[in-house]
C-alpha cells in the first residue's frame, strides 16, 4: 500500500470541486430517483421496498487493500499536521448491509442499505471498516465517513439519520447481524450531525464528521483493527425510509462503497513489551489435600511465621493455554472439516478471536518433581493426619455412565413439516401436516436439528451440499463427495447462493440465489445442468426450500403479500404455491421431516 505526504496543512483547490462532481455523477446513475428541492412531502411512498441483493453470510473474502487518498479529505475545515498521512478505507460487501424487525436477519452482499421505517418495521444499517492498515502507533488527527445516496423515493417530512460508533463487543455481529443484538449494542460516540430527509434529498454525498469526541472514540478501535457503525432513522409512524450505495451490484462492486477517511500522524513504535507469566494455585485434587493445606496455614498463623512473598510485578499476565487442533488422519476427512468450516462460518459468522494471551501447549513427558522438604520451626507441631481412614469416611466418585447417542426422529413426526414461529412470543419450534392443519408446538428441538441436517445429504449419505466461495469470493453450492475426496461446483452464478437442498429420490438440489436481484428459489442437477428459477418476486424474497420425501413439492418460506414471513409450498417445477400457515405471526425456515 502506498502513502501519500500531506505537505502542507490546506488542501489543494481542485479538492473543494469534489462535491459538486459527485452530485453530478449520482444524478446521472441509471434508476436513482432522489427527492427534488422544494417538495414538500417527498416523493410519493412506492409499495414496496426495492429487494437488494445479498444473504447473510460469514464467508471471509480477502481483506481489500485500502488506498491511502491523493489529497486531503473533502472537508476544508480540517488542517491536518505535518508528516500525516491519509488512509481512504471502503467498506467490503459482506460488511455493509442492514437488519430488520422483519426478519431479525442480517442483509449483505446487496446494492443498498436501507434506514428508516417502513411498512411497520424498522431498518437499521450496518457498516464495518477494516482498519489494519493503520500502524497501531498511529494518533488520529481527523476523520469523515461519506455515504452516496441510492433510492429516496420512500422519504416522507420529518425523521432524523445519524451514524454511531459501536462498542467492540458489537464487532462479532458481522455478517449475520441480528437485529436485536444490533439494536441494543452500545453505543460509543455518534457520527456528525443528524441529517433531514430534506437533506438527503437534496445532497446525493453525505458526509459524517468526527469531533474530538468521536476521534477519541474511535482512536480505541485502531488497535483492534476493526470499527462497527449503526446507521439509525426514523422508528414509527409514517413510513419514513433511505437508502444508501452498499458500492454491490448483481455480483460486481460497480456501486459507491461506504467510504472512511482518516487523517492519522504515525507515532514511533514502542519496543515489544515484556511479561511475566504467573499461573493461578492449583486447585486440590482431593479433599485430603485441603486438609492438610489448611493445618499448614493455620500453623502457620498460630506461630506468626509465613512464607516470604512477593508483589506482583506490574506486567505480570495469566495466560491462556490452548492446544493445537489434531491434525486429521487423512485427506478425507480433512477436505470434509474445511467444508463444514465454510458453511458454519457463512450461517454463523467468523469464529471468536484468539485472545492476546494464549499460550500453546507443548506436550512433553513427565519428568518426576524433585522431593523438597519445608521446615519450620514452630512449636507447638501440627497433628499429623491419621495413616489410615476408615472407608466409610471417604466419599467415592460416582460410577460414571455413557453418554446416550444421537435419538432417532421418532415415526409420528416422519412427513410433517416443522418450521420456527413466533406466535408465543418468542422463536418457538412447530410442526404442522403438509396441508396446514394439525399444527402443534415441538418440545424438542434435536427432531427439526437433524432433519435439517439431513437435508443436505444426498440418498446414499456419502454427499452433501455444502455452500463455498469461488475464486472471486462470492458463495456458491458445491458437492462434497466423501468416497473420492473431491468437491465439485454446483452453480456458477454472479450472485450469492445458499440454503441447498438434496431431493431425496434424485441428484436435483433445490437452493436460494440473487441473481436477479432478490432472493428467490431455483433447482440444478448435481452436475449443473438443467438449471430452473422457480419463484418470481418484485422485491419479496424466498427462502429456505426443503424437499417433501417423496420430491414431489417443496416447501419454503417468504414475505410476499402479507409482508409477515409465512409457509408456502409449491410443486417441484414452482406450481401451485399457496400459503399453509397465512396467519398474523411469523414463520420461518420450514423443514419437511423425512
Amino acid at each position: 500500500m502506498s502513502e501519500t505526504r500531506i505537505p502542507t496543512p490546506r488542501a489543494p483547490v481542485w479538492l473543494s470541486l469534489l462535491p459538486l462532481i459527485a452530485s453530478l455523477a449520482f444524478l446521472a446513475r441509471p434508476g436513482v430517483v432522489l427527492a427534488l428541492p422544494g417538495q414538500t412531502s417527498g416523493l410519493a411512498a412506492a409499495a414496496t421496498i426495492p429487494r437488494p441483493i445479498g444473504t447473510p453470510t460469514a464467508t471471509q473474502l480477502a481483506p481489500r487493500e485500502p488506498t491511502p487518498a491523493t489529497g486531503d479529505v473533502r472537508d476544508d475545515r480540517i488542517a491536518p499536521p505535518q508528516d500525516s498521512l491519509i488512509f481512504t478505507l471502503h467498506a467490503a460487501p459482506d460488511a455493509t448491509g442492514w437488519t430488520s424487525s422483519l426478519d431479525n436477519r442480517g442483509h449483505v452482499y446487496m446494492p443498498g442499505i436501507h434506514v428508516g421505517f417502513f411498512k411497520g418495521h424498522v431498518y437499521y444499517g450496518a457498516l464495518q471498516f477494516d482498519l489494519s492498515s493503520l500502524p497501531a502507533s498511529s494518533a488520529i488527527h481527523a476523520a469523515t465517513l461519506e455515504l452516496t445516496g441510492l433510492d429516496a423515493q420512500r422519504l416522507s417530512a420529518g425523521g432524523s439519520w445519524r451514524v454511531n460508533l459501536l462498542a467492540p463487543a458489537a464487532d462479532d455481529l458481522w455478517p449475520t447481524l441480528p437485529y436485536d443484538q444490533l439494536r441494543s449494542a452500545t453505543t460509543e460516540a455518534t457520527i456528525g450531525p443528524a441529517f433531514t430527509a430534506a437533506d438527503l434529498a437534496q445532497n446525493p454525498v453525505t458526509t459524517f464528521d468526527f469531533d474530538p469526541a468521536a476521534i477519541e472514540a474511535l482512536q480505541r478501535h485502531v488497535g483492534r483493527g476493526v470499527a462497527s457503525f449503526r446507521l439509525d432513522g426514523p422508528m414509527s409512524e409514517p413510513d419514513n425510509l433511505f437508502t444508501w450505495d452498499s458500492g454491490y451490484h448483481k455480483g460486481s462492486e460497480s456501486g459507491v462503497a461506504p467510504i472512511l477517511r482518516i487523517v492519522a500522524v504515525p507515532l514511533p513504535a514502542t519496543a515489544t513489551p515484556t511479561y511475566v507469566l504467573i499461573t493461578s494455585t492449583p486447585t486440590p485434587a482431593n479433599i485430603l489435600t485441603v486438609a492438610a493445606v489448611f493445618k499448614a496455614a493455620t500453623a502457620q498463623a498460630v506461630i506468626g511465621v509465613f512464607p516470604p512473598s512477593t508483589q506482583l510485578p506490574h506486567n505480570w499476565v495469566t495466560p491462556v493455554i490452548v492446544t493445537n487442533t489434531p491434525t486429521p488422519e487423512n485427506r478425507v476427512t480433512a477436505t470434509w472439516i474445511e467444508a463444514v468450516s465454510t458453511a458454519w462460518a457463512f450461517v454463523y459468522g467468523a469464529p471468536t478471536p484468539l485472545p492476546a494471551n494464549i499460550w500453546t501447549a507443548t506436550p512433553i513427558s513427565p519428568t518426576p518433581a524433585p522431593t523438597a522438604t519445608a521446615t519450620f520451626t514452630a512449636t507447638p507441631r501440627p497433628t499429623p493426619l491419621p495413616l489410615l481412614i476408615p472407608l466409610a469416611q471417604l466419599v467415592l466418585p460416582a460410577t460414571p455412565t455413557a453418554t446416550p447417542g444421537p435419538q432417532p426422529i421418532p415415526d409420528i413426526l416422519r412427513g410433517k413439516i416443522a418450521f420456527v414461529s413466533d406466535r408465543l412470543g418468542a422463536a418457538d419450534l412447530f410442526v404442522m401436516d403438509p396441508d396446514g392443519s394439525h399444527m402443534a408446538l415441538l418440545t424438542q428441538r434435536y427432531p427439526y436439528d437433524q432433519a435439517l441436517e439431513r437435508d443436505s445429504e444426498a440418498a446414499d449419505g456419502l454427499r452433501r451440499a455444502l455452500v463455498k466461495p469461488n475464486d472471486r469470493g462470492v458463495p456458491q453450492i458445491v458437492m462434497v463427495d466423501a468416497r473420492y475426496n473431491v468437491t465439485l461446483e454446483i452453480t456458477r452464478l454472479t450472485g450469492p447462493a445458499y440454503d441447498p437442498a438434496w431431493a431425496p429420490n434424485r441428484d436435483r438440489i433445490a437452493f436460494v440465489s440473487t441473481e436477479p436481484g432478490n432472493d428467490e428459489i431455483y433447482t440444478v442437477n448435481v452436475d449443473g445442468s438443467d438449471l430452473r428459477r422457480l419463484t418470481y418476486n418484485t422485491w419479496e424474497w424466498d427462502k429456505h426450500p426443503s424437499w417433501s420425501p417423496d420430491g414431489a413439492q417443496v416447501v419454503f418460506y417468504s414475505n410476499r403479500d402479507t409482508g409477515r414471513q409465512q409457509i408456502w409450498v409449491m410443486n417441484a417445477d414452482g406450481s401451485a404455491q399457496r400459503n399453509l400457515t397465512n396467519d398474523r405471526f411469523n414463520n420461518w425456515d420450514p423443514v419437511w421431516i423425512k
